[in-house]
């Protein structure tokens, strides 16, 4: 009898000791995130310089290694603007821009929508003039046709540390074949808007286009092609050049464009893909579908 109370105790003790406290298990921690070496993928910034940048992050974040890759890109790449297109979590997002040490982000909260319009500002050269607002906020079928009813342009105005200041109208244009007529309608909308409303200002127009400026017998952006003496797509350069240059290399396409109001033309100092695949393999898997596209302007 007496040896089995003791073998009922040696039981005890061991899944005691081996188990443990199953209430209060240790805690796996987080994996540190990969680092990676973007510099010789990116860009020469300055103070001295506007650095404007669009960039579709495919469904804002895709993993949940991926709000890690794109805050090591952005604090890398440091850049003064990033128009974002397809936010899918709004908390993934603010979390991001918590996480990054003299940034600032709006992010649209729409509801209904996975693919949201944001921005993310430089602290130490951007200031926010005119707060982030949806361009067409009445709810007309002509707007939610052109844009769809949950993705509307996204404007911002800012101002540079330079006394600059840049009006920004961020899209995410209807994508695929058989939505050129809604393409075509949201390019006169926008300019409409921007004639009316910004004659004189400097105005950037960026984001996912969802579609081609060249080589196009029906161009739905031929409206502002038309109108060279006040608008300039500075990705034209990128779109007539080769392919391995292209912001959407799986289709592979220019998609992702950035057009510029006359005040700027002078100011541009260049505009290009930046090739971040050609730095880490795994970008396309990890991180998004689409490369950013950047445009850098003096400020005199």
């Amino acid at each position: 009898m007496q040896n089995k109370f003791w073998l009922f105790g040696l039981l005890v003790f061991i899944l005691s000791a081996c188990g443990g406290d199953s209430s209060d298990p240790t805690p796996t921690p987080d994996p540190e995130p990969e680092v990676i070496d973007f510099s010789s993928c990116l860009t020469n910034v300055s103070d001295q310089t506007l650095e404007v940048v669009t960039w579709n992050v495919e469904n804002f974040p895709t993993l949940a290694t991926t709000v890690d890759m794109v805050e090591m890109i952005i604090e890398q790449f440091d850049a003064d603007i990033i128009a974002l297109q397809e936010i899918r979590s709004v908390a993934d997002f603010n979390n991001l821009v918590a996480e990054m040490t003299g940034w600032s982000g709006h992010v649209e909260h729409v509801s209904g929508s996975s693919q949201r319009l944001a921005f993310l500002y430089k602290d130490s050269e951007i200031t926010v003039i005119d707060q982030p607002r949806n361009l067409y906020p009445e709810d007309t079928e002509d707007y939610d046709n052109a844009f769809t009813s949950v993705r509307r342009p996204l404007y911002v105005k800012v101002e540079h540390s330079s006394g600059m200041q840049v009006d920004l109208i961020n899209v995410h244009l209807k994508c695929c074949s058989g939505s050129e007529d809604r393409r075509r309608r949201a390019s006169v909308l926008i300019k409409e808007y921007i004639d009316e409303n910004l004659p004189n200002n400097n105005v950037i127009f960026l984001g996912d286009f969802n579609d081609e400026i060249v080589d196009q017998q029906d161009n739905v952006f031929q409206n502002f092609i038309d109108d060279a003496d006040n608008y300039l797509f500075a990705t034209m350069s990128i779109a007539n050049g080769p392919s391995s240059h292209w912001s959407y290399p799986s289709w592979p396409s220019q998609i992702d464009q950035i057009l510029i109001s006359n005040e700027l033309f002078d100011n541009e100092i260049l505009t290009q893909t930046i090739r971040l695949d050609e730095c880490y393999a795994d970008y396309e898997n990890k991180v998004s579908d689409h490369r950013p596209v950047l445009i850098k302007l003096s400020t005199n």
